[in-house]
Parts: structure tokens; C-alpha cells; sequence
């Protein structure tokens, strides 16, 4: 397949996420295990199914599938395969969104994808947590949008760490992004590609620090690493577009840069933009990114929605929150409204003097 045909071919892969876990009780630790260890765990529990499922049966696959796939993304591993079996005291089977009913109820009143994945994060977080190593922990955090958060851990468990592994650095490369501390990325990255100069995920971090802040050699060095890995992974013949080379699976690109990149250079339309969004949620430039598309294609609304969460949820991103300010003013002028939004306006215009 030629390239061209490749960038401009799209079309959704049905996922195929095995979950299947031995549960009676959803108070219970559940177990991650490698394909060729999955084992079923056994507990008690007092639930009936007649008392616990739903009837929105669509509504509760599509739980069925998030409550796995976030599970995945949880342990940073798309190729993890564990067994979910549930039941009650009386042997019958449950399903993930019988079992665990309020959980279900609140997930079905979330629109976002990733405010989603949030509430399965803080579900797992009560069996899995401990089990995660330090760079697990530090994606955990920022893929949820937390990057404080992660930063304290670090502060607290890896500061005093002479030597890190290939998987720590690229881990704390990606946070220092999210925080916009470039330099201080580039110097974890450069460690991880010095020492792992062949490893496909450090390449894709080092090549995405050095388009952001590198000189005319480096962005040249940038994109070609990360077309080595790209041209690697399109001939495996295994996704259907190059936006699917950017979302979570197995040897994928995580890369919320060169995603944007990718979709501003083959001008990309706003379902495609919608598409890879999913994945890069966490990263303040993606989502500044995105909303900038939105405006540009008529879509005001949702782009001001954008900035809003965006400067809420990173209050550190100056560009962000001067654009939300200025979306703000241009939308009272439209309505002829000056207390639209005011709290809103209050808020970002303080965020922007402790800048």
C-alpha cells in the first residue's frame, strides 16, 4: 500500500478486548495476568442478578468493553489478556455492569470518553494500584490529566533514583511535556535514547521533544526517527490508517505531536480530529490544537467549550488560557451578554496573573 493510499484511508478496526475475570464479590482485588497465566479468582458476594442488571444491554457492553480496555490502559499494556468471570453466591454469572451497578449507573451519565476512563481509573485504582511499577504510576497520573500528581509521586519515590529504566525516563519525558517543562523532558529522553538508541518507544518520545524544542538538525533527526517507526509499523500491515497507528494497541505510536501533525498536514476533518483525540486528551498542545480546528471550521461552541476545560484542567498553559479569555469576550460581543461566563472569566483571568 502506498503511502498516500494509507494516509488518506480510514477505517475503524473492531476492537477486540478478552477480559474475564472470577469475581463474586466487585469489592475484590482483580488480578492482571499475561495471556498464558490467566487464571479465574474466586470470592463471595450476596448480589442476585435479577437485583443488579440493568436493561440497557448495549449501554452496559459498551461499559463491559471501557471497564476492560481501561484496565489495559491502567497497567500502560494493550497487550495484557486477564480473565473476568463474576458470580454470585449461588454460582450464577454476571457480567461487569451487573456486578457493579452504581459504578454503571454513574458511567452512563459521563459524555466524555476520558472522563470515563477516569471513574474506571479510580475503580482500579482500589485493587491494582500498588501493583503498578513507578512508571505505570507516573502514566497512570498523566493520562488522567493529573500531572501534579505525578510529579509528587516522583518527588516522593523516584527523587532519589540514581539510575532509571528506559520506561521511567520515557515516562517522565511525557510528564514533563504535559507540565511544558521541554527542557527538563529532553534531558530524561536524551538519557533514554543515549542508552536505548533501537527501543521503538523511547525513538517516538526523543523524536517528539526534539520537533518541539530541537534546532533545524534536530527536528531533521526528529522526523526521521519517527518515520522509522512509523514506516516499520504501517509495513507490518496491521491497521487500517495512520490514525490508527496513534491509538492505544499493541507496538502503537504514542505520540500526541506527531498525531496533531499528522492531522493538520492531511487536513484532516473534525471526525477524524475527534477520532485521535480520544487518545491525547491528557495533552494541553493536542487539545489547544484541536480547538483551534474547531474554531477554524465553524464549530465556536465547541471550541470554547475546549478551552474552557482545557485552562481549567491546566491552568499552567498561558496560550490556553489567553485564548479562552479572548473566546470568552468575542462571545459576550456576539450574544450582546457582558456577564456571559463570568465566573469562567474570573477564574482564567486569575490563573493568568499567578502565571
Amino acid at each position: 500500500m502506498g503511502l498516500f493510499d494509507f494516509l488518506f484511508k480510514r477505517k475503524k478496526k473492531n476492537q477486540t478486548n478478552e477480559v474475564t475475570i472470577k469475581n463474586d464479590s466487585p469489592e475484590e482485588v482483580i488480578t492482571a495476568l499475561p495471556e498464558e497465566e490467566a487464571v479465574n479468582l474466586i470470592e463471595e458476594t450476596n448480589i442476585r442478578p435479577e437485583e443488579t442488571a440493568p436493561q440497557f444491554h448495549e449501554e452496559g457492553n459498551r461499559f463491559d468493553l471501557e471497564i476492560k480496555e481501561a484496565f489495559k490502559r491502567f497497567h500502560s499494556d494493550p497487550g495484557i489478556d486477564i480473565n473476568i468471570q463474576i458470580e454470585d453466591d449461588k454460582g450464577n454469572s454476571l457480567t461487569a455492569y451487573q456486578a457493579y451497578g452504581d459504578l454503571f449507573q454513574e458511567w452512563m451519565s459521563i459524555q466524555s470518553k476520558w472522563d470515563r476512563m477516569s471513574l474506571f481509573y479510580r475503580f482500579w485504582d482500589q485493587s491494582q494500584f500498588e501493583k503498578l511499577e513507578s512508571w505505570q504510576v507516573i502514566e497512570r497520573f498523566v493520562k488522567d490529566r493529573y500531572p501534579k500528581k505525578a510529579l509528587s509521586y516522583f518527588e516522593q519515590n523516584m527523587s532519589d533514583k540514581r539510575d532509571f529504566t528506559k520506561e521511567e525516563l520515557v515516562s517522565l519525558s511525557k510528564l514533563h511535556r504535559v507540565l511544558l517543562d521541554n527542557p527538563t523532558a529532553k534531558e530524561y529522553i536524551e538519557t533514554a535514547y543515549r542508552n536505548h538508541p533501537e527501543d521503538s518507544s523511547v525513538k517516538v518520545e526523543y523524536a517528539t521533544v526534539l520537533h518541539i524544542i530541537g534546532n533545524h538538525f534536530e527536528k531533521e533527526l526528529s522526523h526521521q526517527l519517527f518515520h522509522e517507526v512509523m514506516d516499520k509499523k504501517i509495513q507490518q500491515n496491521d491497521t487500517e490508517s495512520v490514525f490508527d497507528c496513534f491509538r492505544f494497541s499493541e507496538g502503537y505510536t504514542d505520540s500526541s505531536i506527531f498525531a496533531m501533525l499528522y492531522l493538520m498536514n492531511t487536513e484532516a476533518d473534525n471526525d477524524a480530529w475527534d477520532y485521535v483525540a480520544e487518545e491525547y486528551y491528557y495533552c494541553p498542545v493536542f487539545r489547544y490544537e484541536h480547538a483551534v480546528q474547531l474554531s477554524q471550521t465553524e464549530n465556536p461552541l465547541r471550541a470554547l467549550a475546549k478551552l474552557t476545560s482545557l485552562s481549567q484542567e491546566f491552568p499552567w498553559f498561558r496560550i490556553a488560557l489567553e485564548s479562552t479569555i479572548g473566546n470568552i469576550k468575542s462571545m459576550r460581543k456576539q450574544l450582546n451578554d457582558p456577564d456571559f461566563m463570568e465566573k469562567e472569566l474570573q477564574e482564567f483571568q486569575n490563573s493568568l496573573k499567578n502565571l
